[in-house]
């Protein structure tokens, strides 16, 4: 028997612990209870209360205000959404105008390149054709003198 009992009482050393859980209920009751004076208590019946007004006061006001300054406040969002696009709308088309703008004088300067070229050209040529006229006329003359000789035999 002897040994019965020291089993008992290991057994109920290991795994017995309602002896430790009863003295720490009893601390956290202390604790809780006796020591803080139910200062938790009134502070979570003051949270409680303003719980209770906020539910029953102020939130169905905020709902009230909220469905009644809602529409408005959508119309003006509408209003200045449309406000916004027709702005967009508006800086895309000077920018495309911008964009002409810069290809119409790309293409002014393009052009007035070409007819500087075209007239740089012309005038060449136009020197090329006094030079082979005058020297046509060189030849028509020397043919003209070397026919007058053959005239006077």
């Amino acid at each position: 028997m002897c040994c019965f009992t020291d089993l008992s009482e290991i057994y109920s050393r290991l795994f017995d612990h309602r002896p430790i859980i009863q003295a720490d209920i009893r601390f956290f009751i202390k604790e809780f209870e006796e020591k803080r004076g139910f200062r938790e208590q009134r502070g979570l019946d003051g949270v409680n209360s303003l719980m209770v007004e906020l539910n029953e006061q102020i939130v169905p006001k905020t709902q009230e205000a909220m469905y009644s300054n809602v529409p408005s406040v959508l119309a003006r969002l509408e209003a200045a959404n449309h406000i916004i696009s027709r702005i967009q709308q508006r800086e895309q088309e000077a920018e495309q105008d911008e964009r002409l703008h810069v290809s119409r004088q790309r293409r002014k300067a393009e052009w007035e390149a070409f007819v500087t070229d075209q007239r740089r050209q012309g005038s060449e040529l136009e020197e090329e054709h006094a030079k082979a006229v005058e020297w046509l006329k060189g030849q028509y003359a020397t043919m003209a003198k070397d026919l007058a000789k053959f005239r006077t035999f």
